[in-house]
């Protein structure tokens, strides 16, 4: 496919309900830089064409966002279904400089990651993709995915079926191990949901200490209960200009009330 350069790049203006863009936690904002690894300064047209393209052949892409000067990954084997507007050259120029200094991955190098997050700024993030443990040895997957009351409650479930006779006890732990094993990744977000978690973030990482890496980033307060990562930063509150603006405040209410 022949490619016009437009020497511009994009970014979304609008996400429409119900689309690609929105299922996969895209921003009005965020910058498309690169796709496959490849700076894209070819305009709206020509990516909602390269991306349907994609689709088609039943294939996957990476897609490059910027997000609050924070580059990320995500991948992407649709259109969005968003409108963009171009940005300036300048600031095409300006991202250009910053893309060279960003780490480039081999599609294959690379997982699917879904992030979660309360209004704590709790953060859980998954890899989006099946493991055999989930299904031959739920309790162990279960500990991995550090899910402590889930197993306990497993554990208590397998007593009661254990109670009755061998026969319930085997088949409570054939039915359950097929349902987990091919709804794992629907029970973690559930039972985070449950916690008070929403969806926010789908990135591509190498692995989950590179992807805690960029939602720490993109979001400085992150936190997370197991992670390489140091603690967050604290919110931290200047007294001195605090107290600087407590008495204007109280100047001006004065004012209005002789008024």
């Amino acid at each position: 496919m022949e490619k016009g350069n437009s020497n511009f790049l994009i970014k979304i203006e609008t996400i429409r309900k119900n689309t690609y863009g929105g299922r996969n936690f895209l921003k009005v904002g965020d910058i498309i830089v690169a796709l496959n690894n490849q700076l894209y300064t070819f305009g709206e047209k020509q990516f909602t064409e390269e991306l349907r393209e994609i689709k088609k052949s039943n294939s996957k892409a990476i897609l490059t966002i910027l997000r609050d000067d924070v580059f990320f990954d995500t991948i992407v084997e649709n259109s969005l279904g968003c409108k963009f507007l171009s940005i300036t050259p300048e600031e095409t120029r300006e991202i250009q400089v910053k893309y060279k200094s960003k780490e480039i991955h081999d599609f294959d190098d690379l997982a699917e990651f879904v992030v979660m997050r309360d209004i704590y700024r709790n953060y859980e993030v998954f890899m989006n993709s099946k493991s055999l443990l989930a299904g031959f040895a739920t309790p162990l997957w279960l500990v991995y995915s550090r899910k402590w009351w889930v197993f306990a409650l497993y554990v208590a479930l397998f007593a009661v079926f254990a109670s009755v006779n061998l026969f319930v006890l085997f088949l409570g732990w054939l039915l359950l191990s097929v349902y987990i094993y091919s709804a794992q990744l629907n029970v973690l977000f559930s039972f985070s949901m449950l916690e008070g978690k929403v969806f926010c973030l789908k990135i591509a990482a190498r692995n989950i200490h590179d992807a805690q890496k960029i939602a720490r980033k993109l979001d400085p307060k992150a936190r997370f209960m197991y992670s390489k990562l140091p603690p967050p930063l604290v919110e931290e509150v200047d007294e001195q200009k605090k107290g600087e603006e407590i008495p204007e405040k109280g100047i001006v209410d004065r004012k209005e009330v002789t008024a």
